[in-house]
């Protein structure tokens, strides 16, 4: 009885570890079944993290690894690790600084301290800020070095992942934005141009070079400030789509009119933090999705004339109107705004236009009349932080904004 019970129990746990082998065998049948489905299905995720007025972007790259490019203002770390940790991000394979303002590198020491870094790009240039002082003792309490980010220096170049630094190009410029590291990546037939607060001095040293600037999405520069995107970069780019990190109700102005004008005229697509909050960009390496519908970016406000501002230049403070028709336009009492400062000048009687040529006007304690410049005023008009302008006709309709 005792050699017929030992044999039932050799029988029984022989089938029972048959069926464990089997199970286990479907498991990893499904598991293989799983890997395949996302090998064939590898995605980019590009997450435009709503900080407010302020930037800090995750990719997801297709290969496993994570890319941050800055980190939002002090107020924000928070919000920004819990949102890696809801994604179950442990490493940052590249931690990118674009440039040493508060509202980008402010939650970078705080992200630093809680994840695994793996690498750090900055450009070569420093600031005297508690946010950049905390940033740098961050780094190297980690026992991590800085990498120095600068035109030329590919992150990674696989067969169909490429991770190219395009700028900064010089050495030193004036404006701290103009150190922005620009970065390019490329999966498969899709690209991306991640731009920090570049301003259009950098945009026009980009468009002198050899590099391939064209990209499905362009993050648009410096929160859409006049100061960035200028018709000629946006054309070389070419997006389909472009992202606004932005706060709402800012007091910048930000993005401004002229701006949204630009990607409207090239019929691109426009996203905004600010309107729609995170924003994430999809790629599956033939084209991209998104997260949110595009924004409407169509104003039935202006009418239509061949009058157009064509340049606001808040440092120079001057401002020039062109004239595309083929006959001279009278423009006495029409008015010319600044939007932040709401100023508005009146054009005095007999004021024209020619054919093809530009009005120029200019203010400020240097400006003087010339030969096509008529002089606003001796004080100081533009906010260098941020304007735009609006031209009104005689009858008070919106003719141009800028």
């Amino acid at each position: 009885m005792t050699n017929k019970k030992l044999i039932i129990s050799f029988i029984i746990l022989l089938l029972i570890s048959q069926l464990n082998y089997i199970y286990a065998e479907e498991d990893i049948r499904d598991t293989n079944l799983l890997n395949q489905s996302t090998i064939k299905k590898k995605l980019l995720k590009a997450h435009f993290i709503d900080v407010g007025q302020a930037d800090s972007t995750l990719i997801q790259l297709p290969n496993n690894q994570n890319i941050l490019i800055d980190g939002g203002n002090n107020s924000d770390a928070s919000l920004i690790i819990r949102y890696l940790n809801n994604l179950h991000i442990k490493k940052i394979d590249y931690l990118i600084a674009t440039h040493p303002h508060e509202d980008h590198i402010g939650g970078l020491d705080d992200i630093i301290n809680n994840f695994k870094i793996n690498k750090v790009y900055m450009p070569k240039v420093s600031h005297t800020s508690q946010s950049f002082k905390d940033l740098l003792l961050s780094i190297s309490n980690k026992g991590l070095k800085i990498n120095a980010a600068k035109a030329g220096i590919s992150l990674l170049d696989d067969n169909k992942l490429h991770i190219k630094i395009i700028a900064p190009i010089k050495n030193y410029y004036e404006e701290l934005n103009n150190y922005s590291v620009i970065a390019k990546i490329t999966f498969d037939k899709t690209s991306i141009l991640f731009t920090g607060d570049t301003e259009s001095e950098v945009e026009k040293e980009l468009l002198d070079t050899n590099y391939n600037l064209e990209a499905d999405l362009l993050k648009v520069a410096h929160h859409g400030s006049n100061s960035s995107t200028t018709k000629s970069f946006l054309k070389k780019v070419n997006p389909k789509y472009a992202v606004i990190s932005v706060g709402k109700n800012n007091n910048y102005g930000h993005p401004t009119k002229s701006t949204l004008r630009k990607l409207q005229q090239e019929d691109i697509k426009v996203f905004r933090t600010d309107k729609q909050g995170t924003i994430v960009a999809i790629s599956n390496g033939k084209s991209i999705s998104f997260n949110k519908k595009e924004l409407s970016t169509k104003d039935s406000k202006l009418i239509d004339s061949p009058l157009k501002i064509t340049k606001l230049d808040l440092k120079k403070e001057l401002v020039i109107i062109k004239n595309s028709s083929n006959k001279k336009l009278d423009i006495s009492n029409w008015k010319l705004i600044s939007l932040r400062g709401k100023q508005e000048f009146i054009f005095p009687k007999g004021t024209v236009i020619r054919p093809g040529k530009n009005l120029t006007i200019v203010s400020g304690r240097r400006a003087k009349k010339a030969k096509g410049q008529i002089v606003w005023t001796k004080k100081y008009i533009w906010n260098n932080q941020g304007d735009f302008a609006q031209l009104y006709n005689s009858k008070n309709q919106l003719v141009s904004e800028y």
